[in-house]
Formats: C-alpha cells, sequence, structure tokens
C-alpha cells in the first residue's frame, strides 16, 4: 500500500489532540501539589493530612509516585495491545476513541475531593482518582504518540507531525495556566468567594475544551488512509526487549526520562516559586507561561528547519545543556536586586529557546530508532518504542513529582523556602546530566 502524502488538515488535527491532553496533564502537574498541600498565603487549607515517614517522605509524595508508577507499568501493556490490534479503524483510533471522554472526567474528579479540609478520606479519593485518570491518559497518548511514526513516512513529515504536535502541547500548557486567570475572573465577579470552588469551577471549564479537543483527530483522522500497513506480532515481551536491546533507544531513554524528572520538578514548583519565593500573585504565572510560549513558538519554526538540516544529536546536547543552566536560576529568586516580575520573566523566557528544540526533536528521535528497527526486522512495533518511552518519561516524572514534594518538607512558604531553592538545582543537575548522557548516542 502506497502511503499518501499528508496534507496541512491533518497536521492541524494532531496537533489539536496534543492541545486537549495537554491541558488535562498539564492541570494535574500544575495544580495537584498546590490545591492538596497549598503554601500558607494561598487562602486555601491543605486537604490531605501532613504525614511524613522517616523525616522525608510525605503522604502527598507517596499518592504520586503511585499513580504514575501505575501509569508507567501500564503504558507497554497498552502499546502491544495498540501495536496488535486489528481493527477497520486502524491500530490507535480505536482506543483514542475509547479513552478521550473519561480522561477529562477523571481529570476533574482528582480535584473534586471528598471533604474540604485535611482528611484521610481525601487521601483514598485522590489515590483512586489519579489511578484512572493515568490508565485512560495512558490509552489515548500511546496511540496518539505513535500514529507519529505510523503516518509520518518521511524526515520531513515526522518533523512537522512533530511541531504540530509541540504547537498543541505548549499552547495547552497556556490554556491550563490560565486556570489562576479563570479563577481571579470567578472572585471578582462574584460567582463564588470560596477560592477551592473557584479552581474547581476553572478545571472542570478547562476539561470540556480539552474533551472536545482529544475527539477531533480520534475522529477525524483516517488511520487506514495515511499508515503504513505492515503488522506488529510479537508479545508484550519481545516488543519490550526490542526496544531495550536497541543502544541508541537506551541512551535516549535515560536522558529523556532525567529530563522529564527535571521539568516535572520545576513545573510543580511554578506556583510556589511565585507566591513563596518572589511574594506575587500566582495568577500572573500565565503572564509568565505566556511570554514562554511565544518565544517557544517563535523557535519552532527554526527547529522545523533546522530538524532535517543539521545533527539531531549535536542540538539535543546543548538544548539539554542550556535547560540546565536556566532551571538554575530559581535557587537564586527573591535574593537578586532586581524586580520580582522581572525575575520570573527572565526564567521563563530564556527557557522558552532550549523548549523549542526539547519539545519537537525527541518524538522524531524516536521514530527514526523505530523505523530504522522497522528496516532491520520488517516488524511494526513503533506503537512499543513510542510506550516504552512514555514509559521512561513517567519514571522520570514520578520521580521528580516525589522529590519535589520530599523538597518540600525543607520549606514551601514565604520566609522559608529553603525546598523551593534545592528544587531548582536538582533539576538543572538533571538536565546537565542529559546532555552529558546523550553524547553516547550515535547518530548515524
Amino acid at each position: 500500500m502506497q502511503q499518501t502524502k499528508l496534507p496541512l488538515k491533518i497536521l492541524v488535527i494532531y496537533g489539536i489532540g496534543c492541545f486537549g491532553w495537554s491541558i488535562g496533564l498539564n492541570i494535574i502537574s500544575v495544580l495537584l501539589n498546590y490545591i492538596y498541600t497549598p503554601p500558607t498565603n494561598s487562602g486555601m487549607q491543605d486537604l490531605i493530612p501532613n504525614v511524613i515517614w522517616f523525616g522525608y517522605i510525605n503522604i502527598i509524595s507517596i499518592i504520586l509516585f503511585t499513580g504514575r508508577g501505575f501509569d508507567a507499568i501500564m503504558d507497554p501493556l497498552i502499546a502491544n495491545f495498540s501495536d496488535k490490534l486489528k481493527s477497520k479503524l486502524g491500530r490507535r483510533i480505536p482506543l483514542m476513541r475509547v479513552a478521550f471522554l473519561p480522561l477529562s472526567v477523571f481529570c476533574v474528579l482528582v480535584f473534586l475531593p471528598l471533604h474540604r479540609h485535611d482528611s484521610h478520606a481525601n487521601i483514598y479519593w485522590l489515590a483512586g482518582m489519579q489511578l484512572v485518570f493515568y490508565f485512560f491518559f495512558g490509552l489515548y497518548t500511546i496511540p496518539y504518540n505513535a500514529l507519529l511514526a505510523d503516518i509520518g513516512h518521511d524526515a520531513r513529515s515526522k518533523i512537522d507531525l512533530s511541531t504540530a504536535q509541540s504547537v498543541g502541547f505548549m499552547a495547552g500548557a497556556l490554556v491550563s495556566s490560565a486556570s489562576t486567570v479563570v479563577v481571579r475572573i470567578i472572585l471578582y465577579t462574584g460567582v463564588t468567594v470560596d477560592r477551592l470552588s473557584a479552581y474547581q469551577y476553572a478545571i472542570i471549564g478547562l476539561n470540556v475544551i480539552a474533551m472536545i479537543c482529544l475527539a477531533i483527530p480520534a475522529f477525524g483522522i483516517d488511520e487506514k488512509k495515511y499508515a503504513a500497513k505492515v503488522k506488529s506480532t510479537g508479545s508484550v515481551f519481545h516488543s519490550l526487549m526490542t526496544a531495550l536491546r536497541n543502544p541508541n533507544f537506551r541512551i535516549f531513554a535515560l536522558a529523556d526520562a532525567s529530563y522529564f524528572m527535571a521539568i516535572a520538578i520545576i513545573s510543580t514548583g511554578l506556583l510556589y516559586y511565585i507566591r513563596s519565593m518572589l511574594r506575587l500573585d500566582e495568577s500572573l504565572g500565565t503572564a509568565f507561561m505566556l511570554g514562554m510560549v511565544v518565544i517557544t513558538l517563535l523557535f519552532y519554526g527554526v527547529v522545523n528547519r533546522m530538524g532535517t538540516r543539521y545533527s539531531k544529536k549535536t542540538m539535543m546536547i546543548i538544548s539539554f545543556a542550556a535547560a540546565a543552566l536556566v532551571f538554575g536560576e530559581v535557587f537564586f529568586l527573591g535574593h537578586l536586586p532586581i524586580h520580582p516580575i522581572i525575575q520570573a520573566s527572565v526564567l521563563v523566557i530564556t527557557f522558552g529557546i532550549p523548549n523549542a528544540f526539547l519539545q519537537i526533536l525527541p518524538s522524531t528521535v524516536i521514530a527514526d530508532i523505530a523505523h530504522d528497527e522497522r528496516d532491520r526486522t520488517g516488524r511494526n512495533e513503533e506503537g512499543m518504542f513510542f510506550g516504552m518511552r512514555a514509559l521512561f518519561q513517567k519514571i522520570g516524572q514520578t520521580a521528580g513529582l516525589t522529590v519535589f514534594a520530599m523538597l518540600t518538607i525543607f520549606g514551601k512558604d514565604p520566609g522559608h523556602d529553603w525546598g523551593l531553592r534545592l528544587s531548582g538545582l536538582v533539576g538543572a543537575g538533571l538536565c546537565a546530566f542529559s546532555s552529558i548522557i546523550y553524547m553516547r548516542y550515535s547518530e548515524k
């Protein structure tokens, strides 16, 4: 079967799907810690008890670790099931159609605790709702990401699809960060005077938008028309070993996981940095995120042109190193002799440049690895490569969320913020490690 060239419409539809799941993921990443264990000057109270084990491990870190750990375990199983699925709609689209609605519903339920005060019942509720959310998140995103390799048949189409995906992701991150502005509007207009309720209303509204966007590629892409007609017949274990035996994949996955651990730490801490370290209103987070998104989008065109002309390895190494320098800035927030708004602006804007490269290039690298494996073996197991990437990502994200939650024990409030400063140093170190380990990648 000769593959059909991708029209612009398909690139737009594909990007809209990422916009949808980015909203849900970033709501969880940015707001979960902040709403359940808010700083003292947030106007909200803790929703779960401040239980600490062994002096460092708090209950929120255990909950986050359990949820993302479950998610990571399920991803290879979903990937293998998707690779072997036989349906008249294709291997990816049927799963996306099943997952799009519950993904958004359970994202909302995560933020609707049983009690509006610290309660052990809220611990069980959060743990359960988080597990179900991450299951449906994987059921949508693993097939979605595998579509990039299935319908991207050359370097140009892979870069274009990855660019569309990255634009969608950044736009979703921006919209999810706007929840703080929506909260302020809700409070100002008198819809409610309760800050927690305002956040819940904002989260519900954003997830309605996300659900619509998730449905668009699930029903708008004809997978059979554009995908290569090659099947996977391997077991889960065989497919896992295929990915793990690939030395380039192991190097990429390790660097990628380390970077996503850093991203999880910094993104989870964003509202804390603004509120506790810089003493600014958290609604300004939207303005800062907008600045970062604008810079990132401006450089997407540069990355798109450079992606097929220059060494991806070199660009990845430099981008990881640049991210390390940016994250190191967190340690000094609030202590510099310049206005807090300028400090925050410098942080998010300088991150926009390496972020543009690290949003687009990794997906094309995985597609390259998967296509190389297919050319050598004749087996089409792109889903497993993307599934394994997601597994390593989520291991990194889980570790990052857990580490941040543990660091808050050392201080997360105004005047007592040592844990927040340490989070910047840890993030910088992880990005530096990614840069070093990726030097071993064999681009040939």
